[in-house]
């Protein structure tokens, strides 16, 4: 057996050897002259980047005015996220295609032209994703992926995933292509949305497009790009389209039964956006509610009350119930405001005093004017009709109401105008003679 000291000496030993093998490869490769140079060409592309990078930023300030407003904000947005991770890529590849033509190894060059890769390909993203988990996570799939390349594991994983197969022999695809498919498929979808959104505001921005005209090419574009996303990502790693043939007649059945509602929405809104019915501002009327159209959406009609409650309709409702649009042809609206005066009132007085109550009121309007109607004789008053025109019925229509009631009240109290209470009058057929007796008496018996 062993002694303690031999074995101290012993463990010592393994130790330096172990430390001297260690170092060796630090030096040879870390620390050996071709890697200082390169970790210094990679110390120059960072300044170089970083300079040009500032200029870039100062040069490409977001312009405000012009023509093509919204691809120019873009274009220069892009420029300044860009520009720091684009400058050190390119600089990374002149560096290893020098390299390459001396016959020299250069893997921290190539370890750091994958991470700016990737890094670029990070700010390009986050610039058109706005969630931020979403953005986290697709930042986190990119740096993964440059991770395993730069380790030597991406081609492992991606001949392992290869290797797995599903399905039979004759139609067999593997787990490389699912992952690889629907990565496709999610980046071309994403693609297509960023770019129906840029669409969207470009004919937003458009003053020569009606309201209605901006929204149905914003819809009919996003669909079109949505399909074409879909189809291109599925051709784009190897999916045969004329297999979706066969499943045209279940697709068609669940279109039928399962997404009827939906596609009936979708055909009602396109209908909708055509005739120019309804369009974002107009103030509708629909089941006893009425509000503004504020956005016209593939499915629903979106339409914020005077109490700010947000109604999302259904298009299919608009299109098969009955909608009073106050704005489809005319935007001016006709109110009406009851007022009842006594039967001894100089009735045409009241009128006039009326008209002129409303006319003082800042939201009626002076064309055409407001007028005053005698529209019947009551149990208790004379029924007069106060009528005005607004041109503004989403701001209200109760609280112009009230306006003009209070100015009339005011005018009818300064010129003695009564307003009466409600009447009746009683009329006695018969009475019981014992019934008065009774009351006489127990009201003299009260008096004594």
């Amino acid at each position: 057996m062993a002694e303690p000291k031999e074995l101290l000496t012993s463990g010592k030993e393994d130790l330096l050897e172990t430390t001297d093998i260690v170092q060796d490869w630090v030096i040879t490769n870390l620390f050996s002259l071709d890697r200082l140079i390169q970790y210094g060409l990679a110390i120059m592309g960072l300044v170089v980047a970083f300079y040009i990078s500032q200029w870039v930023r100062k040069r490409f300030q977001a312009p405000v005015e012009g023509k093509h407003l919204l691809l120019r904000q873009l274009l220069y947005r892009l420029l300044r996220r860009l520009s720091f991770p684009l400058i050190l890529v390119l600089w990374t590849r002149l560096a290893m295609f020098v390299y390459h033509e001396l016959k020299i190894p250069y893997v921290i060059m190539n370890t750091i032209n994958d991470l700016a890769f990737a890094w670029a390909m990070i700010r390009l993203v986050s610039a058109f994703i706005t969630n931020p988990t979403v953005s986290r996570s697709v930042a986190t799939l990119i740096w993964g992926i440059a991770a395993l390349d730069i380790l030597g594991y991406l081609s492992k994983i991606t001949d392992w995933l290869e290797s797995i197969k599903l399905g039979s022999d004759k139609d067999a695809f593997t787990l490389y292509d699912v992952v690889s498919s629907s990565l496709s498929v999610a980046a071309f979808v994403w693609l297509a949305l960023t770019t129906a959104n840029l669409i969207e505001r470009s004919l937003y921005n458009n003053p020569n497009l009606s309201v209605s005209t901006q929204a149905l090419l914003g819809k009919v574009s996003k669909f079109m790009l949505l399909m074409l996303a879909f189809l291109i990502g599925l051709n784009m790693v190897g999916v045969d389209l004329t297999t979706f043939a066969f499943f045209g007649g279940a697709v068609g059945i669940g279109i039928g039964l399962g997404l009827q509602k939906v596609f009936s929405n979708l055909i009602a809104g396109i209908i909708l956006l055509m005739d120019k019915s309804i369009k974002p501002g107009d103030t509708i009327v629909v089941g006893g509610r009425y509000g503004r159209v504020n956005l016209l959406s593939a499915r629903y009609v979106s339409m914020i009350t005077r109490d700010g409650t947000e109604h999302l309709i259904p298009n299919d409702e608009l299109i098969n119930n009955q909608v009073e649009n106050w704005s489809y042809s005319d935007i001016n609206v006709r109110l009406r405001i009851p007022v009842g005066v006594h039967y001894n009132t100089d009735v045409k007085k009241a009128m006039a005093l009326c008209i002129e109550a409303a006319a003082e009121t800042p939201r009626v309007l002076k064309h055409p004017g407001p007028v005053c109607l005698l529209k019947g004789f009551g149990d208790n008053s004379v029924d007069l009709e106060q009528r005005i025109w607004v041109s503004d019925p989403m701001n209200g229509c109760a609280n112009v109401k009230s306006a003009v009631m209070l100015r009339i009240w005011e005018k009818f109290h300064e010129h003695g105008i009564e307003i009466p209470y409600p009447q009746r009058d009683l009329h006695v057929r018969s009475v019981d003679e014992a019934v008065v007796k009774q009351f006489v008496s127990s009201n003299v018996a009260v008096g004594d």
